[in-house]
């Protein structure tokens, strides 16, 4: 029995017993003598009402003073055993008590326990420093390869992605840790290798790690094309439990295969009719010196037609093989500013007297660094020979399909004779003469004709080299999400996931794959017009707050924010003019989201503007929803306050930017991660048992909220 009805039943007891005392005491205990009037009623009423007000004002006090500053003090201790990462959490007892000393000496005994987690957790790290070294080898390592790995479970889960698979496969927002990589990559190359490297283990030819083949893929919507590698992962008992996959992007190496194979058609079929014509002209006219001038001229005149088009067709096939991305020789993407910095070093170090710097904005460039680097070098040089001039300038102009460099100087342009001269000598190297590798080689590989003329300044001249653009954009959009500098890559516990089917109300709390989200709105009302101005969601798995994995939109609402609304969350029209509208952001959305089972704080308002947008945007979010402010209700009680704000103070948790979408999703998702905590120590191992509960504390909210109503319209306060 609760201390509350315990209380409540003794004080009621007490008073029935007290009132039968006092009624015995009065009309069985004082006789009525003589005349006297008969006051024992009056007396005896009085007498019960005394004991009454008396026992209802020491119930009263002890409601006020003892139980529920007990039952708070209770329920912050609970919070504090319960919760594994609680630090710097105080026993919230608001108001006077008459508990004396016992809400300290209870917060020091969490303190105490706090410590020894405290210590256990450093005794824990001390014990794993070695692994966390070799952890973040990993990362770096796989940070710094230009493939793209993606590990993956027998259920075609991500495990773990490096930063190329991202750039790779494109659209962040689609890969996380525990999604299906069959969203991302076709499906049918992976299971086909797959099968095949099963089959081959079974048959004993090898262990799982000395097995890999090789295959060819394209993205899961047929665009790009990709060539990857796969190897199995053994559970280390003889049993496969994953595998590992290697992606490169092949879709250019395809198109130029194409254009390849069109040019060798050409030349094989097309151009060899035209060369056949060209030579039957010539032989007829050479076999029949005789022919009349008529004839003469028809043949003249094929003769003419057909070289035309023969030349016409060569310039096309030429134009489809020029070398622009450096033929088989690795190009990459170069920093113009890097390059000029490496310059500058090697100038100062051959002959000090030259200076070259960068101005405008650095561009990035598509070619050989250091090649690039000894054109430069080679050119400075000669053009100093040449000129005397010791101060060089670069800059760097973006045209439509090249990054133009200009190097210019003040002083005489270069004759085209010279320049022409200087294309045919040795490339420069401060190292030594690269034997054979002329400076017209350098440039050709890059697909560079350089030229020189006269600067649009006064007494300068340039000489322009056109190099092919960069395979990245030179800007990005302002609403394009970054990459993350550190996110959440790995995640092996998902080695052993539950297959696919297995039923989601079995499923452990601590291996929920989540997306916790938040919206912010012009208003409280959908019906009434109020519409979404920002969302964001992050990924938690396996309790972990991936916060690398994040999406964060602002979309435009295409209305005005009312000011009630801006103070709030300080987003105004101009925040928000020109950015997506909701119709292009929330499928974005939902592709995130994948069939990961959704967080939010007071979920049914979210969710309620998520389903007034179904129609426009054609996306249901039908997925499972769990609401951290009705878990919160679960563990505590209606008595406490539930909201972010208190809830954060409660759990000690630190928010950074309060009332926007993103800064409430972390805080959120943080929240969420200690309420799994509490509810596995209360006795809610899966997903299913806590819905239950969960609606069943959503049902019980919506009962007090009605008869709450009901009582005020009652009395006539609506």
């Amino acid at each position: 029995m609760q201390t509350r009805t315990f209380v409540s039943v003794l004080c009621f007891t007490v008073t029935l017993v007290l009132v039968s005392i006092v009624w015995v005491a009065i009309y069985g205990v004082a006789p009525l003598a003589g005349d006297e009037p008969d006051n024992r009623a009056a007396l005896a009423t009085a007498a019960v009402l005394a004991v009454s007000v008396t026992l209802a004002l020491a119930w009263f006090a002890l409601e006020r003073y003892v139980m529920r500053p007990q039952r708070r003090l209770a329920r912050g201790a609970r919070a504090v055993a319960e919760s594994q990462r609680s630090g710097g959490q105080e026993l919230n007892v608001r108001g006077g008590h008459a508990l004396g000393d016992l809400i300290e000496a209870v917060q020091t005994l969490g303190e105490a326990l706090l410590r020894s987690r405290g210590e256990v957790a450093a005794a824990t790290q001390s014990a794993t420093a070695e692994l966390d070294e070799q952890k973040a080898w990993l990362e770096t390592i796989l940070q710094g390869l230009s493939e793209g790995v993606l590990v993956c479970n027998r259920q075609h889960r991500l495990l773990l992605y490096n930063r190329a698979a991202l750039q790779i496969l494109g659209h962040p927002d689609t890969v996380g840790l525990g999604r299906p990589v069959l969203e991302l990559v076709s499906g049918a190359a992976l299971r086909h290798t797959l099968m095949r490297l099963e089959h081959r283990y079974e048959s004993g030819v090898s262990a799982p790690g000395d097995l890999s083949a090789p295959f060819v893929c394209s993205r899961a919507n047929a665009q790009g094309l990709f060539h990857g590698r796969m190897a199995l992962i053994g559970d280390g008992r003889g049993q496969i439990s994953g595998y590992l996959v290697t992606l490169e992007d092949i879709s250019k190496r395809s198109e130029r295969m194409a254009q390849r194979e069109a040019v060798y058609r050409a030349l094989s079929r097309e151009l060899r009719g035209v060369v056949g014509n060209l030579r039957a002209a010539a032989e007829a006219v050479a076999g029949h010196p005789d022919m009349s001038r008529e004839e003469r001229a028809a043949f003249d005149q094929v003769l003419r037609d057909e070289s035309a088009r023969l030349s016409t067709r060569i310039d096309e096939l030429a134009d489809r093989l020029a070398p622009v991305d450096g033929g088989s020789w690795p190009l990459a993407d170069v920093y113009l500013a890097d390059l000029v910095r490496c310059l500058e070093e090697r100038l100062a170090a051959g002959q000090p007297e030259l200076h070259v710097r960068l101005v405008g904005q650095p561009l990035w460039l598509y070619g050989d660094s250091l090649t690039l680097l000894q054109v430069l070098e080679h050119l400075i040089r000669r053009v100093h020979e040449q000129t005397g001039v010791v101060d060089f300038v670069i800059e760097a102009l973006l045209g439509d399909r090249y990054v133009y460099v200009d190097l210019r100087w003040p002083g005489e342009v270069v004759a085209a004779q010279q320049l022409n001269a200087w294309l045919e000598e040795p490339l420069y190297c401060s190292e030594e003469t690269v034997t054979g590798q002329r400076l017209a080689d350098a440039l050709e590989r890059h697909g560079c004709e350089p030229w020189s003329h006269a600067a649009q300044r006064d007494g300068e001249a340039l000489l322009r080299l056109p190099l092919p653009a960069p395979e990245r954009p030179q800007f990005h959009a302002a609403d394009t999400p970054p990459l993350p500098a550190r996110p959440e890559f790995y995640d092996f516990k998902l080695l052993h996931e539950p297959a696919a089917d297995e039923a989601l109300a079995q499923r452990p709390l601590s291996q929920l794959r989540c997306v916790v989200f938040d919206c912010e709105m012009t208003g409280l009302q959908p019906d009434a017009g109020d519409e979404i101005i920002s969302i964001a969601g992050v990924r938690v798995v396996n309790g972990r707050v991936l916060t690398g994995e994040n999406f964060n939109r602002l979309i435009d609402p295409q209305r005005p924010i009312p000011a009630s609304s801006v103070r709030f969350h300080g987003l105004t029209d101009e925040d928000v003019q020109g950015q997506p509208t909701a119709d292009q952001v929330l499928p974005e959305f939902h592709q995130f989201v994948g069939d990961s089972v959704l967080i939010a704080h007071n979920a049914a308002f979210d969710m309620k503007f998520l389903a007034a947008k179904e129609g426009a945007t054609g996306v249901r979010f039908d997925n499972p929803v769990l609401d951290t402010l009705l878990l919160s209700a679960l563990l505590d009680g209606e008595e406490e306050d539930h909201s972010l704000d208190t809830l954060c103070q409660r759990y000690a948790l630190t928010v950074s930017g309060r009332h926007t979408a993103l800064g409430d999703t972390l805080a959120t998702a943080e929240l969420f991660v200690r309420l799994i905590e509490r509810l596995e120590a209360r006795g809610y191992r899966t997903f299913g048992e806590v819905t239950k509960a969960s609606r069943m504390a959503a049902e019980l909210r919506h009962r007090a909220a009605v008869v709450g109503a009901q009582g005020t319209n009652e009395h006539g306060f609506s």
